[in-house]
């Protein structure tokens, strides 16, 4: 079987490019014979040291932003990337887009004039936004009504989109669920960095993700300053891009006002080994998503998954991909998108060492079960199913 990926990433840094490396490798492992081609878009992240060196890797997709371009350079760019994917479509299987739309439109064009089947992957935000746009509203239920399957990484990300589409754009049993996983080994596993680092200096909770209002670090940040102003001790860490802005600047003023402002770190992107220390040797894994004034929404949170498998009990959001990442009061817990709520359930995590050890057990072990192995099985069947309604 040879399958065409289309992606744009493949780096550490972000959810899509893990996704993409798990997916893929997983599948390869369960079918040595299935033969990855992967077209990556132009101005990708850093590719990963992970990324098997024989993955034969294309730079042929629009940019990351295409979503936001003028209407002109849309056009242009959806032409380029629709010739680009049915000429590498001619010679596979089958095509997956893993990007969301716009980059799943481009998959399902130049899959259609290759007369191949497409089947896509719904991260969370770029799956529904895009049916609510004004701009794109129509072209994206058009894209939907064409693929084969839809792969939902969440329960909650195909219920926001089921809700949006009009009744037979999309078929429920179209719209599978096959949640993210993770590579537990990885996390479980104590690497060795080259030199002490600030962080080990201290106990420490960690988030994780992009500095930007869905991420949700003010609801998470404003938790820790309730939660933590007697426990002098803690200190609180963020990763993830800065890119010193409004909210960025919003955050900072937030610990400096708490007299925080040295306990709290800013540390931006981290290497894949300093990111594994950091979750290996937290106390306590926060992640607090918020439905974003533009409407984004986290579609599930790898992370959640990455710091289980090291042992370490997490905090998630309601109303979010959170739910299928988190099993409530047996791997962690899930707060409402309210900052007292957060604050309690910070504070539980802080003061209780039994109940960090309980969650955080009972994560590793929910974090093995889940392996890419499991992701690519009922990946692979939707592979077999498309390719079987082709003939």
């Amino acid at each position: 079987m040879r399958v065409l990926y289309l992606t744009d990433s493949l780096s550490d840094l972000d959810g899509v490019g893990r996704y993409a490396m798990g997916l893929i490798g997983a599948c390869q492992r369960l079918r040595p014979e299935l033969e990855p081609r992967i077209l990556l878009a132009r101005k990708h992240r850093p590719t990963s040291a992970l990324v098997p060196p024989d993955w034969p890797v294309q730079v042929a997709l629009p940019p990351d932003y295409f979503y936001y371009m003028s209407p002109a350079r849309f056009g242009v760019w959806r032409a380029v990337g629709t010739w680009n994917v049915w000429r590498a479509a001619r010679n596979v299987d089958l095509v997956h887009a893993i990007k969301d739309y716009p980059h799943s439109l481009v998959g399902v064009d130049g899959a259609r004039l290759a007369g191949k089947p497409c089947v896509a992957t719904g991260h969370g935000t770029y799956t529904v936004q895009p049916v609510l746009s004004e701009r794109h509203g129509e072209r994206a239920r058009r894209t939907y009504q064409r693929f084969a399957s839809l792969i939902s990484v969440s329960n909650y990300t195909r219920r926001k989109l089921l809700e949006v589409l009009p009744p037979g754009t999309l078929e429920p049993e179209r719209a599978v669920v096959v949640p993210n996983c993770v590579d537990a080994e990885r996390y479980s596993t104590p690497v060795v960095l080259d030199g002490p680092r600030p962080w080990h200096g201290f106990p420490f909770t960690l988030t994780i993700g992009e500095v930007k209002e869905r991420k949700g670090h003010h609801l998470g940040l404003a938790a820790w300053l309730e939660a933590a102003r007697d426990l002098p001790e803690w200190h609180h860490v963020i990763v993830g891009r800065c890119s010193g802005d409004a909210y960025e600047a919003r955050l900072r003023s937030m610990a400096a006002e708490a007299g925080c402002a040295e306990r709290v770190h800013f540390l931006g992107n981290v290497s894949e080994d300093e990111k594994v220390d950091l979750v290996q040797r937290c106390g306590a894994f926060i992640h607090t998503p918020v439905t974003a004034a533009d409407g984004g929404f986290e579609g599930f949170g790898i992370v959640y998954l990455e710091a289980s498998a090291a042992g370490r009990p997490v905090l998630g959001t309601l109303d979010c991909g959170a739910e299928d990442a988190i099993v409530d009061e047996v791997t962690g817990l899930l707060c409402p998108q309210e900052v007292p709520a957060i604050a309690r359930g910070l504070r539980r995590l802080l003061t209780d060492e039994a109940l960090r050890t309980r969650l955080g057990e009972a994560g590793r072990a929910h974090a093995v079960e889940n392996t890419w192995e499991r992701n690519a099985e009922q990946v692979l069947e939707l592979y077999d199913r498309a390719l079987e309604g082709r003939r």
